[in-house]
């Protein structure tokens, strides 16, 4: 393997002079850059990454934290902030915790072993542990998907209840007055909570009723299956579901067809996130799309803006929302 010294050999400079052109330090005469880079190519010499971060105290590493790589809303998220990221020469490092809350904790201290300069954390709770790591963590931490702005932590976050209420009055006006939410884990205040307790106030403020049910299950197309069944059961005279995420929807209408019932006409669902699948499945999927890619954006441009400030000129973003009326809620 080549050395700085075989590069600065062929080139005709000093080792010193060979390490300015790499650290891309000034007072280097331009002809001088051309022929040390030619060099560089010529002995296949690699640069040292981990003493040029030493030096320079930078390592351009940023650490993204997921609950999950398998869902829609978590690779677009990850292409957007990438797409950030990439521009500043940034580079990203992945860690998925396969929603075990546990794990969170342990990346957090990882990557700040790693040195990296930042953490976007994609998070389902905000538990006192998780924020007491967040407080504790060296690099700066931006949190996607919950709102940390009680607890002083920067957040990029879905406008939840608001998505709720709009699923509420949507199917409301469908017709719809024996309803119910198939939703998640409790702990996760976003999607489960905040948009239960939007859909709930949308049913008690315009039709003085409240849901048939509250389920609480997983984020996949088998609780779907699973809870609308078991709903199916209990409440026959069901006219009107909304389902946390497009995942558990498309669980749901395939338990209703199951059934021999037609999704969006005897029962009327939708669901949330605007997922490929949604357009394809049949019936097609009636849904709230989220802007996720943008989300990742927002959230890298907020850490970017901690990097370089020290501070953020927000503390909590709220990202909008659209409905797409498709033929389960037509």
């Amino acid at each position: 393997m080549a050395s700085l010294n075989d590069v600065a050999r062929l080139a005709g400079v000093s080792k010193s002079t060979v390490s300015r052109v790499i650290n891309q330090e000034y007072g280097v005469k331009p002809a001088t850059i051309e022929k040390v880079n030619r060099a560089i190519e010529q002995c296949g010499y690699v640069v040292n990454q981990i003493a040029k971060d030493l030096k320079s105290n930078k390592t351009n590493l940023i650490g993204v934290i997921v609950p999950r790589v398998s869902s829609n809303a978590m690779s677009a998220s990850v292409d957007g902030l990438s797409h950030v990221f990439d521009k500043k020469g940034k580079h990203v490092l992945l860690a998925n915790t396969r929603q075990d809350d546990q794990r969170i904790c342990y990346y957090l201290d990882l990557f700040n072993q790693k040195r990296v300069e930042g953490i976007l954390l994609f998070a389902s709770t905000l538990n006192p542990d998780l924020v007491h790591a967040i407080k504790r963590s060296s690099a700066p931490v931006v949190v996607i998907g919950q709102d940390g702005s009680p607890y002083n932590i920067p957040s990029v976050i879905h406008d939840d209840y608001r998505v709720g209420f709009c699923a509420g009055e949507q199917l409301i006006n469908a017709g719809c007055r024996q309803m119910g939410f198939l939703g998640v884990q409790a702990e996760d205040i976003a999607v489960d909570q905040q948009r239960y307790q939007g859909f709930e106030s949308a049913l008690t403020t315009l039709t003085q009723t409240v849901p048939l049910f509250h389920y609480q299950g997983q984020f996949s197309i088998q609780s779907g299956y699973v809870a609308m069944t078991a709903m199916l059961e209990q409440y026959p005279d069901l006219d009107g579901v909304f389902c946390a995420t497009d995942r558990i929807a498309i669980g749901a209408i395939q338990a209703l067809q199951a059934q021999g019932i037609t999704p969006g006409h005897a029962v009327k669902l939708m669901g949330v996130g605007d997922d490929e699948l949604a357009q394809v499945v049949s019936p097609s999927l009636s849904t709230f799309n989220y802007a996720f890619d943008a989300a990742g954006e927002s959230g890298a441009k907020m850490l970017l803006e901690l990097l370089e400030t020290g501070q953020s000129h927000v503390s909590k973003l709220v990202m909008g929302f659209n409905y797409i009326s498709r033929a389960t809620c037509p």
